[in-house]
């Protein structure tokens, strides 16, 4: 496992540690430019209205966009506060209640997202504590 997916971890476990239990699993989303770690984020229930812009849907395929939480790779990028994110990578993982690595691959309005900033790479964790590569067309 290379470097920056080790810290990402690390940093996960630290911020997982101290974070309110309310939530059954915590999602961290970590933006990084080339190995320089730039903005981290974490899920919460509060809604932002940039999730407007996006195509956040239930399994049952109605839009929430007005009032899903705010999920970790918005967080991210908006502590960031670029409008482009190409050249960056974004990493995801997510600690389940059981305190383990879990599946964090991003959502349908994450996705929508992460494509309309043009990220260059993005990866998540699996059930296997390693990370997978998002396949899709992330770049307009």
């Amino acid at each position: 496992m290379n470097k920056k997916f080790k810290k990402v971890i690390e940093i996960s476990y630290a911020m997982a540690g101290r974070k309110k239990a309310v939530q059954r699993c915590k999602h961290f989303s970590f933006i990084f430019y080339k190995n320089k770690l730039l903005s981290i984020g974490s899920n919460n229930y509060k809604t932002h209205p940039f999730n407007l812009k996006f195509n956040y849907v239930n399994r049952q395929k109605n839009k929430i966009s007005s009032f899903v939480g705010t999920h970790s790779e918005m967080k991210a990028f908006l502590k960031l506060r670029k409008k482009n994110c190409e050249g960056l990578t974004l990493i995801n993982t997510r600690i389940n209640r059981n305190n383990e690595i879990d599946y964090s691959k991003p959502c349908r309005g994450c996705c929508d997202m992460i494509k309309s900033l043009n990220f260059k790479e993005v990866y998540f964790s699996n059930k296997k504590g390693s990370f997978d590569f998002l396949k899709m067309e992330i770049h307009n």
